[in-house]
């Protein structure tokens, strides 16, 4: 079974209060590792605690956490795209103890410091771990030149970049360029540019506080019922759903 999977984000959270997200829609899964505190999370109306120590991973859905105030808060988390659904569970504890344990921690801790899995590979050891009992077969790794573009998109997800732009980087025509990214990524060029870019926004307005107008204003967009229609496009809800969510 082939799962093209893709880094989104990671990082170390840490408070020291009382803190409720509320409910938003989330398309990505997420590998999370709570070292202190405790929590209670509802996805897509299931719900389930976690506690210092638990490991495991979160799937996509409308997802609500809050923490509590009797202790410090610390987690790290990493969030990642897969093309295939991984479970039919909203969230599953991981169950093997040490090495297999201590191995999975390590890989998500490598992932955060590197900011990034270029070719997927550390997201799919995490993922074998995870589901040991599936057989994974994550493909080969990416075309050094597709990497190339990646990189290029990634480090400015604020440019709306050309196609043309992108073709010259990776040194290959633009049809070229289009048959990689559908062979390799399962989509064109153009449509992972615009899930990147609303990634970016997504990201701005949950974890920097932008209102939609500041994030439509940041990328480019010529009015924000442009780029609150685009948004709906790509990520299936819009904006206003994100605005303020941490």
């Amino acid at each position: 079974m082939g799962q093209p999977l893709h880094y989104i984000s990671s990082n170390r959270v840490r408070f020291h209060q009382e803190l409720h997200l509320r409910p938003r829609r989330i398309g990505h899964h997420r590998f999370l590792y709570v070292e202190t505190g405790h929590g209670e999370f509802r996805i897509s109306g299931e719900e389930f605690q976690v506690q210092p120590g638990w490991l495991g991973l979160l799937s996509p859905g409308l997802r609500e956490n809050r923490y509590s105030t009797r202790e410090p808060v610390s987690y790290l988390f990493v969030e990642f795209q897969s093309s295939e659904r991984l479970t039919d569970w909203r969230a599953v504890e991981f169950q093997e103890q040490d090495p297999q344990r201590a191995a999975l921690i390590a890989l998500l801790k490598t992932i955060h410091v590197q900011r990034g899995d270029p070719d997927g590979c550390l997201l799919a050891a995490a993922v074998r771990l995870m589901f040991p009992e599936v057989e994974q077969d994550v493909g080969p790794p990416l075309d050094e030149r597709l990497q190339k573009v990646k990189r290029l998109i990634e480090a400015a997800p604020d440019r709306n970049h050309r196609i043309s732009e992108l073709a010259e980087t990776a040194g290959l025509s633009e049809p070229h360029l289009r048959r990689l990214f559908r062979t390799q990524l399962g989509m064109s060029p153009k449509q992972y540019l615009r899930r990147a870019r609303m990634e970016f926004a997504q990201r701005l307005m949950q974890q920097e506080g932008l209102r939609v107008g500041e994030a439509a204003h940041l990328l480019g967009f010529a009015s924000v019922f442009q780029f609150s229609a685009q948004y709906r496009q790509v990520l299936g809800h819009p904006p206003s759903e994100d605005r303020g969510a941490g």
